[in-house]
């Protein structure tokens, strides 16, 4: 067993001290069963009388084990071994990265610790570096909605922005676009924090804050290679945003993220960070929203007991809604895997109200006007017909959805 362990280790962590064998199987079994159970990111907690190991599945957090106080600290410290990290500092944050091996799969682990009252905080990330990249056809966009992107994206150059928080599916997306974009003859440059997903056919150059290479400072330096298209994994100062609508106007295709609640409130964010509303009207082709619903498990599904009542509230004719019930193949929840919900809006139609400084509100009125399909009529949609349940569109929206909501438009 430590000797399959050492296999995972990067380079030069062979000679820091281990844990002991028992420690090294145990870890070694935490990861093979979040890997077995489609987990995306394992939570080593420390508390005051233990160890709290959490999977993250689809998006929530589950207890996997409750951990007797003699295992917490000797597990945590294999966990540093394993990402090169150093065992001694335990004052300051810390980030390493180790690969694992599982049924003839590979996966990137992305560790990272940060102090806590009662010991380290350790979270691993597993990325799946043999799983097949999603193409675009299979993002889940409506058809309009794939078309208006595939349009922004082969357009004239210019920026495109997607936004939605952590762990929305951007990265996906962004990537499956990138992927549309990737013909012979075209230099296509990404700037990543981290690289989650490497690619043989883009250039990947991975943001290191520690040691000053931030977004802005790769982005500077990138604009005078040339590249025909850049991908900047975050806008997230002013600097960076102006580099982008730089490189927007120089004839770049620029795609990047914003944190924003909807895709609209990309623009007063851009004006946040002292964007001139004239050069975001000439440079912005498109502005996206993205987030992620939990999908039904399809073994257990259970037809919601006021279905008739919820469609007709609704104006969703005779839809039929379901809720989740739990069993064996969904470890008791209720959902299995995740399905992408989208709101796409072109912005050329908005330049007026762009360049007018238009308050948000004008905006969402002529998105509304416009017909444009919202992320809440897209989750009512996936509800409608089964894929999710209603309870997680208010889980992930933030918005009621109940028999005594509003009305919304027929999506």
């Amino acid at each position: 067993m430590m000797k399959r362990l050492q296999t995972l280790l990067p380079r030069g962590a062979e000679a820091a001290p281990a844990s002991g064998p028992d420690v090294t199987g145990q870890l070694e079994g935490i990861l093979r069963a979040a890997v077995t159970e489609g987990a995306s990111d394992i939570h080593f907690e420390p508390k005051e009388r233990g160890l709290a190991i959490r999977f993250r599945l689809d998006g929530e957090t589950r207890l996997h084990a409750d951990l007797p106080l003699s295992q917490r600290d000797p597990l945590i410290a294999r966990g540093k071994i394993l990402g090169g990290l150093d065992i001694t500092e335990k004052r300051l944050p810390q980030d390493g990265r180790a690969v694992f091996h599982e049924a003839k799969r590979r996966y990137h682990l992305r560790l990272s610790t940060l102090p806590t009252a009662h010991g380290e905080n350790l979270v691993i990330r597993l990325l799946d570096q043999t799983m097949p990249r999603q193409p675009f056809e299979q993002l889940g966009l409506a058809e309009q909605q794939a078309a208006d992107l595939r349009e922004a994206l082969t357009g004239p150059p210019g920026l495109i922005y997607l936004t939605g928080p952590t762990g929305s599916g951007k990265t996906t997306t962004l990537h499956a676009a990138l992927h549309l974009l990737d013909q012979p003859g075209r230099v296509i440059h990404t700037l990543e924090d981290p690289v989650e997903y490497e690619f043989a056919s883009l250039c990947q150059t991975e943001i290191r804050e520690k040691i000053g290479l931030t977004f802005a400072s790769a982005l500077r330096g990138l604009l005078r290679q040339d590249p025909n298209i850049i991908l900047v994994g975050e806008t997230r100062d002013a600097e960076t945003a102006g580099l982008a609508i730089e490189a927007a106007l120089t004839g770049h295709r620029v795609l990047s993220t914003l944190h924003t609640n909807d895709a609209l409130t990309a623009i007063p964010r851009l004006r946040k960070l002292h964007i001139e509303s004239h050069l975001i009207a000439a440079t912005l082709r498109l502005v996206a929203a993205q987030r992620l619903l939990g999908q039904l498990c399809p073994e257990c599904k259970e037809r919601h007991p006021e279905s008739a009542r919820l469609a007709e509230r609704h104006g969703l004719g005779t839809a039929e809604f379901f809720r989740p019930k739990g069993c064996p193949a969904c470890h008791g929840r209720g959902y299995r895997g995740r399905l992408a919900i989208h709101e796409v809006i072109p912005t050329a139609p908005f330049e007026a109200l762009i360049e007018a400084e238009a308050p948000l509100s004008e905006f969402l009125t002529r998105r509304d006007q416009a017909g444009y399909v919202t992320l809440r009529q897209r989750g009512l949609a996936a509800a409608a017909v089964g894929h999710t349940s209603l309870a997680e569109v208010e889980r992930v929206l933030g918005i009621f959805t109940g028999p005594t909501g509003p009305q919304p438009a027929n999506p």
